[in-house]
Order: structure tokens, then sequence, then C-alpha cells
């Protein structure tokens, strides 16, 4: 989280899509505004929240711009996850910022499930999909964003917290990318 809220330090509007069940506490934009499913309270940091499902979040937001948008732990629970990016970038302003966190299939625990192929441990029942980073890269183009970089989300670490990894093999990964300026998503 305060690896995000480094790269959004300097949007003004910042929209975070999903916060409800963990805030960022580190945020501390001229104005956040908290995007989620679930009703919850507002954090202080936070400017005012929003409910809604993800399908509805445009019709929501219709007249907002964000200098920058978060989506982080989403992108893995969508059935529909291009047109769900492709509204975040609708939702931004020229040259705004889309930062998505999502889990790495290629970290070491991933890898080591994947040996056994157990269902008690093998994917967590509410993820639909899960994003290779060079795919992820893809799949933010395709929606309209340009000059996707990628960072290291961490490595957990059990009593310790997330330690910091290599990104090829970290367990989350943090991509960001920009509201391309004289391209549409390819998705129409």
């Amino acid at each position: 989280m305060r690896r995000i809220a480094q790269l959004v330090s300097s949007a003004r509007k910042v929209l975070d899509i999903g916060w409800a069940d963990k805030p960022n506490i580190f945020l501390s934009n001229d104005s956040v505004t908290g995007f989620d499913k679930q009703d919850a309270e507002r954090p202080e940091n936070y400017h005012r929240v929003l409910c809604g499902d993800a399908g509805e979040m445009l019709g929501i937001l219709q007249d907002e711009c964000f200098d920058a948008v978060i989506a982080g732990e989403i992108l893995e629970h969508l059935k529909n996850p291009l047109c769900f990016l492709s509204d975040c970038v609708k939702l931004l302003s020229p040259n705004g910022l889309l930062i998505v966190s999502t889990p790495n299939p290629n970290s070491p625990i991933e890898r080591f499930l994947t040996l056994f192929l157990s269902r008690d441990y093998f994917y967590a029942a509410d993820h639909v999909t899960l994003y290779p980073q060079r795919w992820l890269i893809r799949v933010m183009e395709i929606c309209g964003c340009e000059d996707v970089k990628l960072c290291s989300g961490g490595f957990p670490i059990p009593g310790i917290g997330l330690v910091p990894f290599p990104r090829p093999w970290c367990y989350q990964t943090i991509a960001a990318g920009r509201k391309a300026e004289n391209r549409n998503s390819l998705l129409g």
C-alpha cells in the first residue's frame, strides 16, 4: 500500500476501487474517493466513499475525472476484467495513471502449489484468473494504457509481513500505466 501511495503521490484527485477491506492509510492526496461493492466506514484520509458494483462504476462516476485510479487486488476476481480496466481508463484525466495490483502466478508460492494441484490450496475460490506479468502489461495496453511499468509488491513472510523481493517472483505485481494520449481502448 505504501508503494501504491508513492506511485500516485503527485496526483491531486484519486479513485481507490475496492478499498473497503483494506483502506490505504498512506494516501494523502487532495481528494481521495473510495469505491467498493461493500459499504464501510470512511477512513479519515478518504474524502468520500461510494458503494456500487464494478459494472455500475461508470454510471455512478459518469461526470468524474481522476488523476489516478487504483484497483488493488480486484482484477483476479472479475469475470470481465478487460471491460473493467477500460472503464478505469475512461475515468482518467489526460495522462492519468492507472495502478493495478494482482497476484503473480510465477511467485514461488504459486509454483509450489501448482506441483501438487491440491484443490484445498491450489487457488482462492473467488479468483477467476491470474495474470503473468508480461500479459498484465498487454491487458493494460489493450484497455488504453501506455508506458506500463511493473514493480514488486513484495513477498509475505509469516510473522514478519511483506519483505522486498525481486519483481519476476514477487507474490503481488503492481502495474502502473498512463492513459494513452491519442489512442482509445482496443476494445472499442
